[in-house]
C-alpha cells in the first residue's frame, strides 16, 4: 500500500466517478484503474462498487477512506516540518475544544508569524476525546483541553484564564432573567449536552446533580449548533460561557451558582520530540506567559 495510491482513492472515493478524476489529476483513466486494482489487490478486495453511473465505497472502502485521510494529512504534515527553506517553517498542528482561552494560544501564533512569517497554523476543533486522540496518533502536535483530563501521560501547561460554566437559554424563557441559575435546578429544564458531558461523571460530581437524571432533549458537538437549537426554544444549553457572542441577540448565558470554572491545558505527547516549528512555539509560549 503506497501513499501516492492512497491519494488516489480519496480522490476517487470524493468524485464518485474514476473518468472525472483521472481528468483532475491529468492521468490517463486506465492508468488511474490500475492504480486502484492494485490498491484492491494488496488489501485482499474490493474498495469500489462499480456501475455506470460511477462508483461507490464498499465497506472496506469507507474503513480505508476513514483512516487514509489521516494517514495522508500524517505524511504531509512530516513532509511540511522536514522540507523546510528557512530555519523556522512548516506547518503547527493544534487542536482544541471550544473555549475562548484559546486566544493565548492563537496570540502566540500570531507573534511568531510576524517573525517566522513561512509558518502555517493547522487548527482542529472537536472535543476533548477527538483531539486527545489525533494527539496520541501525531496528528497533532498540541491540544487544547478542558479539565476534567488526565494529565499523567502528557507534558502541560495551564493556561492563564479558566471558563465557566453556565446554560445558554433564551431572554425570554422562564430563567432568562436570572443573574445566576442553582444547580440542582437544572434537572427541572429541558437541557441540551454536550455528548461528553453525558457520560462525564466528573461533571456530574462537580455540580453535585446527576446529569443522567436530567431532561436530556438533544445533545451536540459544536456549540453554535446547540445555540439554535436554544434559539428555536427546544431546551437549555448547559455550556461554558464566552463561546457564544450574545451581545445584541434573543440569546443570555446563565452562570451557576455556586459557581464551577474549568482549567484549561495546552498539552502534547510526554517525551515526543517536537518539530522545529513546534518546538519554537513552545518557547514562545511560555516566554510570553512569563511576561504577562
Amino acid at each position: 500500500m503506497e501513499l501516492q495510491q492512497l491519494r488516489y482513492f480519496l480522490a476517487v472515493a470524493s468524485e464518485k466517478n474514476i473518468t472525472r478524476t483521472a481528468e483532475h489529476l491529468r492521468l490517463s483513466q486506465p492508468a488511474l484503474s490500475r492504480q486502484i486494482h492494485q490498491l484492491e489487490d494488496s488489501l485482499g478486495g474490493p474498495l469500489f462498487e462499480r456501475s455506470q453511473g460511477g462508483v461507490t465505497l464498499t465497506e472496506r472502502g469507507y474503513y480505508l477512506a476513514e483512516h487514509a485521510k489521516e494517514m495522508v494529512r500524517l505524511a504531509d504534515k512530516i513532509s511540511a516540518n522536514l522540507n523546510t527553506a528557512t530555519p523556522v517553517s512548516g506547518e503547527l498542528y493544534i487542536g482544541g475544544g471550544e473555549t475562548r482561552t484559546l486566544t493565548s494560544v492563537i496570540t502566540t501564533f500570531k507573534q511568531m508569524k510576524q517573525l517566522h512569517p513561512d509558518i502555517k497554523l493547522r487548527l482542529y476543533s472537536g472535543n476533548g476525546d477527538d483531539v486527545i486522540d489525533k494527539l496520541d496518533r501525531g496528528i497533532l502536535d498540541f491540544g487544547v483541553v478542558i479539565e476534567p483530563v488526565n494529565l499523567a501521560a502528557y507534558a502541560s501547561r495551564e493556561l492563564p484564564h479558566v471558563d465557566r460554566w453556565g446554560v445558554l437559554t433564551r431572554r425570554d424563557s422562564q430563567i432568562g432573567n436570572r443573574t445566576h441559575l442553582e444547580t440542582a435546578d437544572l434537572l427541572d429544564l429541558p437541557l441540551i449536552l454536550s455528548e461528553q458531558s453525558l457520560v462525564d461523571r466528573h461533571l456530574s460530581d462537580r455540580l453535585s446533580v446527576d446529569l443522567g437524571e436530567a431532561d436530556v432533549v438533544a445533545t451536540y458537538n459544536l456549540l453554535y449548533n446547540a445555540s439554535l437549537l436554544v434559539h428555536a426554544g427546544i431546551g437549555h444549553a448547559l455550556c461554558l460561557d464566552g463561546i457564544i457572542n450574545t451581545n445584541g441577540t434573543e440569546l443570555v448565558f446563565v452562570p451557576l451558582n455556586p459557581s464551577l470554572t474549568s482549567s484549561v491545558h495546552l498539552i502534547w505527547k510526554n517525551e515526543s520530540h517536537l518539530s522545529n516549528v513546534a518546538s519554537t512555539f513552545l518557547d514562545m509560549f511560555d516566554e510570553r506567559e512569563k511576561t504577562t
